[in-house]
C-alpha cells in the first residue's frame, strides 16, 4: 500500500457540495424511465403483432401406398425375376407417389368434387390449384411404405375435407391407371417375343447361307479343315525348328572341340577306342611291374621290357589315328544333321507361307459367321426372357394389383397448430426486457459521475497514523503526496512483475508426481539454477564426495551444497560417462528449452496443481530466491547461490522487500525442505 509521511496532516479539496443520496435518486429515476419507455415500446407492437395473425389449423392423415408391380416388369428386361420380385413399395417409388398426390391433374379432380359438396372458401378464388397445393403437403416416412399427408388452412373441417377428397380421389386413379398399365405391358411383351421371333429366323437363315459360301463347317476351329492343316504345319515347323537348333548346337561344338585339340569323341561311344585304350593300360601295368622289379639299366638292355615299349608306342600312335578319324566322322555327320534340319525347316515355311493368304481369309470368314452365331444366341436370350416376363405378368395379375391402406384418416381438429401464441408473447416479452436493459446501459454510457480529483466537488480526508478507525469519519482512498513530483511505485504493481510462487505442499507434490528425469529436472532448478545452467549440467559437474554442484556455465561460477540423498539420485551410475549431459531426452541429447518447459508442464499437470501451465523454469527459481528473501538473505549475498539477477529482477525483488537485510549467504539454507525428503529419491 503506498505510505505516507507520520507528519501529513489531512487536507481537503473545497468546491461546491453534491448531496450523494439525491445524486443516487436522480439517476436511478433516469435508469427507471429509459427502460419503461424502450420497454413499452418494444413489447406494445410484438403483442400487438402476435394476437392479430389469423389462427391455422392442420389436418393430417396416414395411409400405405403400394402402387403394383406393372411398371417394375416392364422396366426390368435384362434382370428377370430379380426386379419383379422387389417390393416396390421403396423409398424411389414412395416419393414418386408423394409427386403425384400433389401435381395438378390430381388436386384439379379433388377441386371439382369438392366444389360439388362444399364449395371453395374466398382464399381459393384467383388460383385454387396454387392455393391447394400450398395448403397440402405429403411426406414419405422413412424406412416404411407410409406416407403423411397434410393440410394447412383457417378452416378446420375444410382441410378434413380436403385430405379425405384427395385419398379416395388418388385411390380411384390408382386403379384406373393399373389397369390401363397392366392391359398395355401384356400387349408390349406379346409383340415383343413375335418381333424377336421373326428376327431369330432372320439371323439363322443368314448364318447357313454364309457357312454354305465361305466353307466355315462349325463354330469350333479345330474341326474346319483349313485352320487343322495350319495348326498341324505351326506345329511341324515348331518341332523343325528345335531339332534345326540342336543340330546347330551340336556342330558348333565338335568344331570347338576340334580348335582346342580335344575329341569329341569318347571311349565309350566307339568301341574300337575302348580296346586300344584297354591295351595300352595293360601295357603300361606291365612296364610298372618290371620297374618295381628290375632296374632302369636292366630295364634298357632286357628285350621284354624294349618290346613292351615298342609295342606301347604302337598303341598309342593306333590311338591318335583312332581319335582323328572318330573326329572327321562325327563332324561330317553333324554337318549332315544340321543341313537336312535346316532343309526340312525351310520347306515348312514355303507350305506356311503358301496357306497363309487362305488362312487369312478363312479367319476372317470364321470371325465374321461367330459373330452371326452370337447375335443368334443373344436374341434367343431375350426372347426366353420376354417369354418368361410375359408368362408371369399373365400368371400373377392378382399379386400386382395396386394397394392403398388408409391407417389414420384425417379429423376436425379445433385446436390452432400455428401460430403458438403463448410461446411468442414470451420471447416479445424477453426481448423487450432485454432492449431495455440495454437502452439503460447506453443511456448510463454517457451519464457517468465526475471524478473527485476533476471538478473539486467532493471533500477528501487523508487518514493519519493518529486518527482511530471509531471516529467515525468516511475514509477516502489514500493519495499521493502533494509535494511528490510524479506517482509513487507501488509495492503490488513491482510484485506483480515476479513470477508465480510453489507453496511447500506444491512443491511437494510437484516432485511426487514427476517422473525420474522430470523430478531431478525439478529439484536443479529448485536450486536456484535458470534453464540453460540447467541444460549444461553434466555428471562431471556432481561431486558425490564433497556433496556439491558446480554451476561454471555462464557468468555466476558457484559451488552449491547438496543434501546427500539429492547428491546420489543427480551423480547416476558408476560407469557412466563423465562428459555425458545430466539431463537429457529420449535420444540420449542435452534438453533443449521447449523440452524443458514440456517436461515441467507434465510434471504439473500430473501433480494436478492450480494453474499447471503455468509452471516454468522461472517458476521455481523464483521459489528458490523466495525461500532465500524470507531468511533475510542480502541481496548482495544472492550472486553465490542463485546466479546473477537482472537489474528488472533486483528492483522488482527490492520492491516486494520490506526494511534491511542482515544475514549473509553462508547462514542461510538453500534447499528446500522437499529436497532432502529422501522418500522422493
Amino acid at each position: 500500500m503506498l505510505r505516507l509521511p507520520p507528519h501529513q496532516d489531512s487536507f481537503m479539496f473545497d468546491g461546491p457540495q453534491i448531496d450523494p443520496a439525491l445524486a443516487a435518486q436522480r439517476s436511478n429515476r433516469r435508469r427507471l424511465t429509459v427502460f419503461i419507455a424502450v420497454f413499452a415500446i418494444t413489447l406494445l407492437p410484438g403483442l400487438t403483432w402476435n394476437l392479430l395473425r389469423p389462427a391455422e389449423y392442420r389436418a393430417s392423415a396416414r395411409v400405405e401406398i403400394n402402387s403394383g408391380n406393372v411398371s417394375a416388369a416392364i422396366d426390368a428386361p435384362s434382370r428377370g425375376s430379380a426386379r419383379e420380385e422387389k417390393n416396390p413399395g421403396t423409398k424411389v417409388d414412395l416419393l414418386t407417389q408423394a409427386q403425384i398426390l400433389t401435381s395438378r391433374k390430381l388436386l384439379e379432380a379433388v377441386l371439382q368434387q369438392l366444389e360439388k359438396e362444399v364449395g371453395l372458401p374466398p382464399s381459393f378464388d384467383k388460383d385454387p390449384v396454387a392455393a391447394l397445393q400450398g395448403a397440402i403437403s405429403v411426406t414419405p416416412v422413412a424406412g416404411t411404405e407410409i406416407v403423411e399427408l397434410q393440410a394447412i388452412g383457417e378452416s378446420p373441417e375444410l382441410m378434413a375435407r380436403i385430405v379425405n377428397t384427395l385419398i379416395a380421389t388418388y385411390r380411384d386413379r390408382l386403379f384406373a391407371a393399373h389397369d390401363t398399365a397392366s392391359s398395355g405391358a401384356i400387349s408390349d411383351l406379346r409383340a415383343e417375343v413375335d418381333r424377336l421371333g421373326v428376327s431369330i429366323a432372320e439371323k439363322r437363315a443368314q448364318l447357313a447361307t454364309f457357312r454354305s459360301r465361305s466353307g466355315v463347317v462349325s463354330s469350333e476351329r479345330s474341326e474346319n479343315e483349313s485352320l487343322a492343316r495350319i495348326k498341324g504345319l505351326s506345329e511341324s515347323l515348331n518341332k523343325a525348328n528345335e531339332d534345326a537348333a540342336r543340330a546347330e548346337a551340336k556342330l558348333r561344338t565338335l568344331h570347338d572341340s576340334a580348335a582346342t585339340g580335344r575329341s569329341p569323341v569318347f571311349s565309350r561311344d566307339n568301341p574300337t577306342l575302348a580296346s586300344i585304350e584297354q591295351r595300352i593300360s595293360a601295357t603300361r601295368e606291365q612296364l610298372r611291374d618290371m620297374e618295381r622289379t628290375y632296374t632302369p639299366a636292366f630295364m634298357a638292355m632286357d628285350p621284354t621290357a624294349k618290346a613292351l615299349r615298342a609295342r606301347q608306342a604302337e598303341l598309342e600312335q593306333q590311338l591318335a589315328a583312332s581319335r582323328s578319324s572318330s573326329q572327321q566322322a562325327a563332324l561330317a555327320a553333324a554337318e549332315e544333321e544340321a543341313a537336312g534340319t535346316r532343309a526340312t525347316v525351310g520347306r515348312l515355311r514355303a507350305q506356311i507361307d503358301g496357306l497363309r493368304r487362305e488362312a487369312q481369309v478363312f479367319s476372317g470368314n470364321f470371325q465374321e459367321a461367330k459373330a452371326m452365331e452370337e447375335d443368334v444366341i443373344r436374341l434367343e436370350g431375350t426372347r426366353r426372357n420376354a417369354i418368361e416376363r410375359l408368362e408371369k405378368l399373365g400368371a400373377s395379375e392378382s399379386a400386382r394389383l395396386p394397394a392403398l391402406t388408409l391407417i389414420e384418416a384425417a379429423a376436425v381438429n379445433h385446436k390452432p397448430w400455428r401460430p403458438d401464441y403463448l410461446r411468442d408473447a414470451l420471447i416479445n416479452l424477453a426481448a423487450a426486457f432485454v432492449l431495455g436493459l440495454l437502452a439503460v446501459w447506453f443511456v448510463e454510457l454517457f451519464n457517468r459521475s465526475p471524478s473527485p480529483l476533476a471538478g473539486g466537488a467532493t471533500t477528501v480526508v487523508v487518514p493519519q497514523p493518529w486518527m482511530p478507525p471509531a471516529l467515525g469519519i468516511k475514509q477516502a482512498p489514500p493519495l499521493p503526496s502533494l509535494a511528490q513530483a510524479g506517482p509513487a511505485p507501488l509495492q503490488l504493481s513491482a510484485a506483480a512483475s515476479l513470477p508465480r510462487e510453489l507453496s511447500a505442499d506444491e512443491v511437494d507434490a510437484l516432485l511426487a508426481g514427476a517422473d525420474e528425469d522430470g523430478r531431478r529436472l525439478c529439484a536443479v532448478l529448485l536450486l536456484g539454477l535458470t534453464a540453460d545452467e540447467a541444460r549444461n549440467l553434466t555428471l562431471r559437474d556432481v561431486d558425490l564426495s564433497s556433496l556439491q554442484l558446480t554451476v561454471d556455465s555462464g557468468p555466476a561460477v558457484r559451488r552449491l551444497s547438496l543434501p546427500e540423498v539429492l547428491a546420489r539420485a543427480l551423480a547416476g551410475s558408476p560407469g557412466d560417462d563423465p562428459e555425458r549431459p545430466l539431463l537429457v531426452n529420449q535420444t540420449g541429447q542435452p534438453l533443449s528449452q521447449s523440452d524443458i518447459s514440456t517436461r515441467l508442464a507434465c510434471a504439473a499437470i500430473d501433480a494436478g496443481l492450480d494453474e499447471a501451465a503455468s509452471v516454468s523454469p522461472e517458476v521455481l527459481r523464483h521459489t528458490c530466491i523466495a525461500n532465500l528473501m524470507r531468511q533475510n538473505v542480502r541481496f548482495s549475498s544472492l550472486a553465490p547461490l542463485v546466479g546473477n539477477l537482472s537489474p528488472e529482477e533486483l528492483a522488482a525483488y527490492a520492491a516486494a522487500s520490506d526494511g534491511p537485510r542482515h544475514k549473509h549467504g553462508d547462514g542461510a539454507d538453500p534447499i528446500l525442505p522437499a529436497l532432502r525428503n529422501a522418500a522422493l529419491w
